[in-house]
């Protein structure tokens, strides 16, 4: 039995582990914690949670399982292995509930500034 998060067979987690070192390095900063702080909660040190973080490594499931408790995260939603199908970080999920309270006309006005945004901006630009 494999002990990799990347399972053959399962597209969904396939995908999901093209996009780890996105999903915890969005989850790390979400909760404002640096590699070091996660360091000295788990004992992974900094050099291999950048691995994780940049996809040259995989944790294995014990690693794996440590993260999703300190980030608070399912690993259906990491996996994208739930109801949604994609992870969302703390940031956009944030967004979405703002949106959704948000009367109907200024939906629309927040949606074209946002495009407005993202068509003026260079990509790469943070």
């Amino acid at each position: 039995m494999p002990d990799r998060l990347g399972l053959p067979g399962e597209e969904a987690s396939e995908t999901a582990m093209h996009n780890l070192g996105y999903i915890l390095k969005s989850a790390r900063e979400d909760r404002d914690l640096t590699q070091t702080e996660v360091m000295r909660r788990t004992g992974i040190n900094n050099k291999t949670l950048s691995g994780y973080e940049n996809n040259i490594a995989e944790p294995d499931l014990t690693t794996f399982a440590q993260l999703m408790e300190l980030y608070q995260l399912s690993a259906d939603q990491v996996l994208g292995t739930g109801s949604s199908g994609s992870f969302v970080t703390a940031s956009e999920q944030e967004l979405i509930e703002l949106y959704r309270r948000l009367p109907k006309k200024r939906r629309r006005e927040v949606l074209e500034i946002l495009r407005l945004i993202t068509r003026s901006r260079p990509q790469g630009d943070e």
